[in-house]
């Protein structure tokens, strides 16, 4: 019989749950979602009767996308823009963006480079392994804003940035965007399309720009890292 307590029986059903979770959730929202596009805001009418049901769901469906990652974070953020409105919807969302990504810098540190290079290869691992080094909260928070998807919440899990000090990292750093995300799927219910449109035009500009340019983005935070790196262990 399995030992329940086992730490590594536990990261392997980790991402099973989350799935599950994320499964549940679409599952749930899939019938309002196939009519967003006739009336937007017959979700918010749709989810009224869950009450405080709905807000934790959304919150550990954004921690889950981090921490599982089987879905890019911007459709869930549009969602809580739809769903919840501009200020509760930006509140969930960000709250989850940050426990999502402090969980994720706590689960690498927990079990270390091993499950790290499981989790998203040796050959991504070494190319970051300097940001060990790293233990600055504002060279976090420009780390942060480099468009690396969700890889600087585990890379976080090396170095040794207090886990309190890293969320505050992320809040200010990720947090704004993700506040213009929500913003954009209020929008779709309370914008006429036209505008809509536009603004998901420029939204969509700004990603594509930023990913379009990714290489020279990393590339230059490659060497800021190692330069930062340098200096700390000079200190």
């Amino acid at each position: 019989m399995p030992d329940q307590n086992n730490p590594s029986l536990r990261l392997k059903l980790l991402p099973w749950l989350g799935g599950l979770l994320i499964v549940a959730v679409l599952a749930l929202l899939w019938r309002p979602l196939s009519h967003v596009g006739e009336d937007p805001s017959s979700l918010r009418q749709w989810i009224e009767p869950m009450g405080p049901l709905a807000p934790l769901v959304f919150f550990l469906l954004n921690v889950a996308q981090i921490v599982v990652a089987p879905i890019p974070g911007y459709p869930v953020q549009v969602l809580g823009g739809i769903l919840f409105g501009l200020v509760p919807g930006s509140i969930y969302t960000v709250a989850g963006m940050v426990a999502g990504g402090t969980l994720a810098a706590w689960l690498a540190r927990r079990f270390g480079r091993p499950w790290l290079e499981n989790r998203m290869g040796a050959e991504t691992l070494a190319q970051w392994g300097q940001i060990a080094h790293i233990d600055s909260f504002w060279t976090w928070w420009l780390i942060l804003l480099i468009p690396l998807g969700d890889i600087p919440y585990f890379l976080a899990g090396l170095s040794r940035i207090p886990l309190s000090r890293f969320a505050l990292a992320i809040l200010l750093s990720r947090g704004p965007f993700t506040v213009l995300i929500v913003w954009a799927g209020d929008s779709v219910v309370n914008l006429p399309l036209t505008w809509v449109a536009l603004l998901m035009a420029v939204i969509g500009l700004v990603i594509i720009i930023g990913f379009s340019q990714r290489e020279r983005i990393e590339a230059w935070g490659r060497t800021y890292i190692a330069r930062q790196a340098a200096e700390t262990e000079n200190s």
